[in-house]
């Protein structure tokens, strides 16, 4: 048993200690989140950053499935030299605050992302403290509750603001665990729309001797008078207490969402099991809610600069819904085509990495997940 020594009530023990390995690998694991996760101490309270493929689509029997690829790159320790980790647990909720249970994955990487060290096998190692996991609920990346509603969260590009700084400013800011850029010909500058670029990012012209810093704009709404929940946050509260899609749209709508950091915006599917589903962006302030089925890492209420001609995954599973529309999708069909737009770093073309895949039954209330970009095994849960 792993220690949780920061750790006090009594629910919360309870909800670390049944954290159980799933897999053979120690990527994915289980935990009964049967506490008030809204009373937490205000020390664990960290949070995220996002990718990935989702789309909602019907079975054969009619069922609406919500289906779901969470990309994202992480790295052993934070550094890009090692190879890449990851480990996700599978929350099942029952707050005595919240309307409704609920079933999710969580990215539990983020619990400790300054120093990266939550990896690969440490939640039943022996010796990792396990306190921070009360965090859990709040770092879904998706999920689904009682009513069969169900949201994903999907990264989005935000444009770099370079600023020339000199030389030994480039030297001090020069982090080789972040994704840097490099220009050759003479008089080029850095592409505000360069696809891998993060906040702090640096650039240097060799051929110049030009050096800059990437500063970008904090997402934030600012409604006056309304409350501020950054994305996973307000991911959380519309699971908990929201029954379907016109009801997450103005629960939604009614506050105001905040980046975790400057550069960090995000979009959100929402769906249920009518088959309703919406896609909500924040753009100007304003909330904006899009009526499609689909989507990947590209605005779709406003032109991408990031994506000039589309998404290559995103075209996949449009063209894949547009001939299931009237039928429906086998359920082999839907695995396959989550299997098509999976990110392999191996491939030398994805600069992501698949953490996980999960196909949600909003009418029967069950999931199947995959994990680690592996889809020759699955492991299934119910919503009781």
């Amino acid at each position: 048993m792993n220690p949780h020594a920061y750790l006090t009530d009594e629910n919360q023990i309870k909800a670390v200690e049944s954290i159980k390995r799933v897999d053979e690998d120690g990527y994915l694991y289980h935990m009964d989140a049967r506490f008030d996760y809204y009373q937490i101490p205000d020390a664990f309270k960290t949070i995220i950053d996002a990718g990935c493929s989702t789309f909602v689509t019907k079975n054969l029997d009619g069922d609406i499935l919500f289906c779901r690829n969470y990309d994202f790159s992480h790295f052993y320790h934070n550094e890009r030299k090692n190879g890449r980790t990851g480990i996700n647990m599978i929350v099942e909720t029952d707050n005595p605050s919240a309307k409704y249970r609920s079933i999710g994955v969580a990215d539990v990487f983020w619990i400790d992302y300054q120093n990266g060290n939550i990896i690969r096998g440490v939640a039943d190692d022996g010796k990792t403290d396990l306190s921070g996991f009360i965090l859990a609920p709040h770092i879904c990346m998706d999920g689904m509750n009682e009513q069969g509603l169900a949201i994903s969260i999907l990264a989005l590009g935000v444009k770099a603001d370079w600023k020339q700084i000199d030389k030994a400013t480039y030297d001090e800011k020069l982090n080789v665990n972040k994704s840097n850029l490099v220009l050759e010909r003479q008089g080029e500058e850095p592409d505000p729309y360069w696809f891998k670029v993060q906040y702090g990012s640096v650039c240097e012209n060799s051929a110049d001797h030009k050096y800059w810093i990437a500063d970008m704009e904090w997402i934030q709404t600012k409604k006056p008078g309304k409350p501020t929940y950054l994305h996973p946050i307000m991911m959380r509260l519309v699971l908990d207490n929201c029954a379907n899609v016109d009801e997450a749209l103005q629960f939604m709508d009614n506050c105001n969402v905040k980046g975790v950091m400057p550069g960090a915006d995000y979009h959100i599917m929402v769906a249920d099991k009518t088959g309703k589903s919406r896609l909500v962006e924040w753009i100007d302030g304003e909330m904006i809610a899009t009526d499609i089925n689909h989507a990947t890492n590209h605005y779709v209420a406003k032109q991408d600069h990031f994506f000039p001609l589309g998404c290559g995954r995103d075209e996949i599973i449009k063209a894949a819904l547009f001939r299931t529309a009237k039928a429906g999708m086998r359920q082999d069909f839907v695995e396959n085509l989550l299997k098509l737009v999976i990110q392999d770093p191996s491939n030398k073309t994805d600069s992501g990495k698949t953490q996980y895949t999960c196909i949600y039954n909003l009418n029967k209330k069950t999931v199947k997940i995959f994990s680690y970009g592996d889809m020759s095994k699955s492991y299934e849960y119910e919503l009781k």
